[in-house]
């Protein structure tokens, strides 16, 4: 499918035509939910170009060696594939469904063999190539448990080098027979590889160690391994010989000079880059800033080796920068692009940018893909990851006048302006502050974040805010403390995640960023094609999270479950510093946070900053023996409101504040967007009987609590985020909260007849979001409106 857009907005008409959903707000654009052009986080997507549909998450682009055609892997939702399409024309020639893929591409160097990384499979895959057509002729599998991602051939010789992220390797394979030659250790998670000038020495790059490897091709050694920035995952070579290494996790692109190879740099560490090989460093964000945010993914140098593009994925953008002098380099503006941009390609007289996720949301009913899932009264929808598309963009060099104009659309695009690391863009007129550091009455935080509701599955009854009763499934009668927290203090009935799922949703909750590594791995894991190898440095952001944050400005921190889990990458909160958490059960967990609230409050000493999960709203299904799903839910409001009684009642409540949030939204409908969630701030200083329409996400909690708390902001997105500054008022009104006692069976049971029991019996509960979504949300659903009630499916859309 193509299709072209072609945007040449004058800068007067910007806000007009791309952001219906913005006010104008002391010179800048604030959202006040999502549109066409705003995704539900605040940011701005405005793809140009012609996008040919190809399958999501897109992971390499690469060129035929007579240059008619572009070769691209993707896995996603949509498959695993193996795409070429021609470059003029911008029809597919081909298209194959592999098992599993990677980034793994390279030609054999007379471009009749195209070489494919196989990922998780642990295969490397062979095809015969001609003018496009692709036939898989050959494979060979490395060891067990292996990860086979960045491929290269070497020019003189066409010995193939492949990389094994799972067992930090590369391999010199045998183009003949295929059979390894040598292995040559390197550093953790090898990504790409690359030859540089001299074709003699191999360059890698190192996810997960910030390191750039060399190999000496000519006898297979590892010569030495080059500290760049942090992630290194891209690369491309100038022809000068200049090798750009992009890096995710700094905003940065590493240059490194592969002429030739320089002396090694004496009493260099890993916490000293050495002085020899790179070159430049350069930062690719449209706001200069090493704050986490940019993700620099995909990295491509002009044919005339005058101009590097560099794919931005969390930005939407691509950045753009002459290098035609080799001792400095110009940034020269921004190219806005689809959402979440993985790979560039400066390929002849054009620029290719495939985008991740798609050039925009959408709803997922009424269902449009080819093979839809199906609700309980037979009605199509489609999975939740299934909404997002791959594309590939082809666009035209922008001449310096054009680019100009690009550039101030992603400038439109991004809420993030480095001022709003000290302060924040809106004036404050409550007790939240608007300056970093400057702290706040309100010393002790609770951070409650709990498991996978939206909206209207909780408030869709409640009249006061812009709910869908016939969505809400655990209302008044299942929920009530959530309820009455809401009619008593604020309604915040336009807040949304960041997230998709639970393994980006704790990291968006707890860091305000998911890693490009996090992105690929739920992404791949939860479409069925396998997980990826890493580790802590992969998972956890660069600025760590929000314990690390209150921890580093010497604040004081307790975990109940929360950060101690796998989605924290291993970056666990110490031991020391963890609470009484015991139980099976919500209500029964909340006991152990008050019981250490009461020894608090003898000793003095209350944490600033506390952090608890509480994911029985999750719910089993309807797995015979285990809780009903209004059990668990209600189970989980009990929780609620045995904390808010108890903190309202304590000596130290006047300091205190609480935030509930979902980790993501994904296992349920809402009929305004799937990212729409429930979310609860509680405290003597949180306004009374008020709704709030502003638009609010996870990170906007978190920089709230940053404010408050006097710290600053970890990444680009809660440094943009809309602080919560109309939930909160100048002066406390100190009362108390009576938990209101539940309505409904806290310990009922479900049994074989329940709705979905034999399907909930085959499901993996023992962490959450293990059991497969869809076929849970439609047993939730069918158990709590029964089976007469039409499955609604859930919603993602872009609102006008």
């Amino acid at each position: 499918m193509r299709y072209r857009v072609q945007l040449s907005f004058a800068l007067a008409a910007i806000g007009a035509a791309c952001f219906g959903g913005y006010g104008i707000w002391k010179g800048r654009v604030k959202p006040t939910g999502p549109t066409e052009h705003v995704l539900f986080n605040g940011w701005g997507v405005t793809p140009v170009g012609e996008h040919v549909l190809v399958g999501d998450m897109p992971l390499k682009l690469l060129l035929s060696p007579d240059g008619k055609q572009v070769v691209t892997t993707s896995l996603g939702f949509s498959g695993s594939h193996l795409t070429s399409i021609d470059a003029q024309t911008h029809a597919i020639i081909d298209d194959n469904k592999q098992n599993r893929v990677w980034n793994g591409l390279a030609f054999s160097p007379d471009g009749s063999k195209l070489y494919v990384g196989g990922g998780n499979s642990g295969k490397l895959h062979v095809f015969s190539y001609a003018q496009g057509k692709m036939e898989k002729v050959n494979e060979v599998s490395a060891p067990s448990s292996s990860f086979i991602s960045g491929v290269a051939v070497q020019p003189s010789n066409g010995h193939i080098y492949v990389c094994n992220e799972a067992l930090n390797q590369i391999y010199d394979l045998d183009p003949d027979t295929l059979k390894p030659k040598t292995v040559v250790n390197t550093g953790s998670n090898p990504h790409s590889c690359l030859f540089g000038e001299d074709k003699r020495y191999l360059y890698v790059s190192n996810w997960g160690s910030n390191s750039v490897t060399v190999i000496d091709t000519s006898n297979d050694s590892h010569v030495r391994d080059i500290r760049v920035g942090v992630r290194p995952n891209d690369m491309a070579l100038a022809p000068d010989g200049r090798l750009f290494v992009a890096c995710a996790g700094d905003n940065s692109v590493h240059v490194i000079q592969t002429r030739s190879l320089e002396s090694k740099a004496e009493h260099a560490t890993q916490a000293t880059r050495p002085p020899e090989g790179v070159r430049e460093i350069l930062n690719t964000s449209i706001e200069p800033t090493e704050l986490e945010g940019s993700s620099p993914v995909g990295v491509s140098v002009a044919p005339d080796g005058k101009t590097l593009y560099v794919a931005n994925a969390d930005n939407n953008d691509v950045m753009v920068a002459d290098i035609s002098d080799p001792k400095q380099t110009h940034i020269k503006g921004f190219i806005p692009t689809g959402w979440y941009p993985t790979c560039v390609l400066a390929a002849g007289d054009q620029l290719l940018v495939t985008t991740g996720k798609g050039l925009h949301s959408r709803p997922n009913y009424p269902a449009r893909t080819k093979s839809p899932d199906k609700g309980r009264q037979k009605q199509p929808y489609d999975y939740t990851g299934s909404c997002f598309e791959g594309h590939v963009s082809f666009i035209p060099y922008p001449a310096d006048a054009r680019l100009a104009e690009l550039t101030a659309l992603v400038e439109a695009n991004t809420p993030f302006r480095v001022a709003n690391i000290e302060s924040t863009a809106e004036k404050s007129d409550s007790v939240v502050p608007d300056t970093i550091g400057k702290g706040s009455p309100i010393k002790h935080i609770l951070y409650v974040v709990m498991e996978n509701r939206t909206y209207d599955q909780v408030f869709g009854d409640m009249k006061e805010g812009n709910g869908e009763p016939y969505l809400c499934m655990y209302g008044q009668k299942i929920t009530p403390n959530r309820h009455q927290l809401a009619r008593d203090y604020v309604l915040l009935d336009n807040l949304y995640c960041n997230s998709e799922v639970s393994v980006d949703g704790h990291s968006w909750c707890d860091a305000a960023i998911a890693t490009d590594e996090n992105q690929r791995q739920w992404t791949s894991g939860y479409s069925g094609h396998g997980d990826i190898t890493n580790g802590e440095e992969l998972e956890t952001p660069a600025a760590g999270y929000l314990w690390d944050d209150a921890r580093r400005h010497g604040l004081t921190v307790m975990s109940y479950g929360e950060g101690d889990s796998e989605y924290n990458g291993g970056h666990a909160i110490p031991s020391g510093s963890r609470g009484t958490w015991d139980g099976r059960r919500d209500m029964d967990r909340a006991d152990g946070w008050i019981e250490d609230l009461h020894k608090a409050e003898k000793t003095g000493k209350l944490a600033n900053f506390m952090i608890m999960s509480l994911g029985e709203d999750h719910t089993s299904g309807t797995r015979p023996g285990s809780f009903t799903p209004e059990a668990s839910v209600g189970s989980n409001d009990q929780a609620i409101g045995k904390i808010v009684e108890a903190a309202s009642k304590s000596k130290f409540w006047n300091s205190m504040a609480i935030f509930f949030v979902e980790d993501d939204a994904q296992n349920g409908p809402d009929h305004v967007d799937a990212h729409r969630t429930f979310g609860l701030v509680v405290s003597p200083w949180v306004k009374r009987k008020t709704v709030d329409h502003t638009m609010y996400t996870q990170v906007s909690m978190d920089r709230t609590m940053e404010l408050l708390l006097g710290l600053p902001p970890m990444t680009q997105y809660d440094a943009s985020a809309q602080p919560m500054f109309d939930v909160f008022m100048k002066r406390p009104i100190d009362t108390l909260f009576t938990r209101v006692p539940a309505e409904t069976d806290l310990y009922a049971k479900n049994t074989a007849r329940s709705p979905g029991a034999e399907a909930s019996s085959h499901m993996d509960f023992s962490e959450y979001d293990r059991a497969p979504e869809d076929e849970l949300n439609r047993v939730l659903w069918a158990e709590a409106k029964g089976n007469n009630t039409p499955y609604p499916g859930i919603h993602r859309a872009y609102l006008r």
